[in-house]
């Protein structure tokens, strides 16, 4: 029997509904600002694709927190600049002016310094206690974690640029995630409650980042110009175990915050556009990348991280470099984002980057469970779009499970609400 008219028009009508709801919100209007967005402009709605919104919002925090910081201030920007003059080699954004991970757990767990003050002891030991914060520094107390990627609580391998050097990895707290820390003294080890009964709860409204950093050799370093966000840093050289000034160029930015109606944090990475060749994407002769060989087979190398870098597997005077490929593609929707804020930022560095992923929570009520991440395999795009920064995730591409929100949420079954840094750091790691 034939279906009639209605019954045709009924299926007809469904049908254009869920295409509708499965299809993206519309793709804001690009904006350009120092201010940090508190909040997604998005409902919270699980059936609708969110992604061009969230993007956004991804693009307007990385913006405001790469805006030039006003000197000698804490996390202030700078209101009379603009993006543009960040890339003055004597100013810092907004994030480099907040707190390393080092200067809130500090050896013995000596109480760290207010969010205000420039004062603190550092990985260097050669320098002075005050005035310490006025110098970027990419080390840590022991094991060289700053050499490693993490990894699901534990430190991962290490990655190795086509450059033969390691790449170095650093953490910032803003303001209200450094206090809350600090004021409840959950620096100190054996302070962090654990267990999945826990009640520990951030703020809304608390900001870290993590950033990779590359080498920048001096033959490089005038190409390098103009093309990478670049920084005069005071890292460890593993060739003579000491700390010495090396200009690193940035390649990887995680932002993750926590807002009012995203308690489970949401999770945005940036990466620069000349780390790996998108994949299934034709190689472009003469183009250089900083992590992938496209002369050579388009798979990992080695297959396995390599194992972390410590003091028992120091670092190696002339490492070999990594062949490192994205697994999945970008999202369609955004890349379209992507070229919105590119065109806005033509002419600075920043237009450099992209946006890889934004994670959010589907389902982020209540505030104790895992808000069902997105992009996920059941709640997500399929096939499947990509879900991981090349350089802090290279071997953790292949499942949501093992994704920002997924690595997180093992942080939150253990009382420090999707926080890694309290595990880690507040155990002497």
């Amino acid at each position: 029997m034939r279906p009639t008219a209605s019954a045709v028009a009924a299926i007809l009508y469904l049908f254009s509904v869920l295409l509708a709801r499965s299809e993206d919100l519309p793709h804001p209007t690009p904006r350009i600002s120092y201010e940090i967005p508190r909040e997604v402009d998005a409902p919270v709605d699980p059936d609708l694709n969110e992604i061009a919104v969230f993007d956004d919002y991804s693009w307007r925090l990385f913006i405001a927190l790469n805006w030039p910081a006003t000197s000698g201030t804490r996390g202030l920007p700078d209101t009379s600049k603009t993006i543009v003059d960040s890339c003055d080699s004597d100013c810092k954004v907004v994030w480099e002016t907040w707190k390393a991970d080092y200067e809130l757990f500090e050896p013995n767990g000596l109480e760290p310094t207010e969010w205000a003050s420039f004062d603190g002891f550092t990985p260097c030991r050669d320098l002075p206690f005050e005035g310490s914060g006025h110098t970027m520094i990419l080390g840590s107390y022991s094991d060289f974690s700053d050499f490693n990627q993490a990894g699901n609580g534990r430190f991962g391998g290490p990655l190795v640029a086509q450059n033969r050097t390691y790449v170095r990895f650093e953490i910032r707290l803003n303001e209200p995630e450094y206090n809350f820390i600090r004021d409840r003294k959950l620096y100190r080890p054996g302070q962090l409650l654990t267990g999945a009964g826990s009640n520990l709860r951030f703020p809304d409204n608390c900001v870290a980042v993590k950033a990779a950093w590359k080498i920048i050799k001096e033959d490089e370093l005038p190409a390098a110009r103009g093309r990478f966000y670049l920084a005069d840093v005071l890292s460890l050289d593993p060739v003579t175990n000491t700390f010495r000034v090396q200009k690193m160029g940035l390649v990887g930015l995680h932002i993750v915050q926590k807002t009012r109606s995203r308690p489970q944090w949401v999770w945005s990475s940036f990466e620069h556009v000349d780390n790996v060749p998108e994949p299934g994407a034709p190689a472009l002769a003469g183009h250089h990348y900083s992590f992938n060989n496209p002369a050579k087979p388009q798979v990992l190398e080695p297959p396995a991280a390599p194992l972390p870098i410590s003091k028992s597997n120091p670092p190696s005077t002339d490492p070999n470099p990594m062949q490192v490929i994205r697994i999945k593609k970008i999202s369609e929707s955004t890349q379209k984002t992507n070229e919105d804020y590119h065109a806005l930022l033509r002419g600075t560095v920043w237009e450099n980057y992209e946006l890889v992923v934004t994670q959010w929570p589907k389902f982020p009520q209540p505030e104790t469970e895992n808000g069902a991440p997105f992009p996920g395999e059941f709640t997500g795009p399929k096939p499947m779009t990509n879900i991981a920064n090349t350089t802090m995730e290279t071997y953790s591409q292949k499942s949501a499970a093992t994704s920002c929100m997924g690595c997180h949420d093992v942080a939150r079954r253990k009382g420090s609400d999707f926080v890694w840094l309290l595990q880690l750091r507040s155990s002497g790691k």
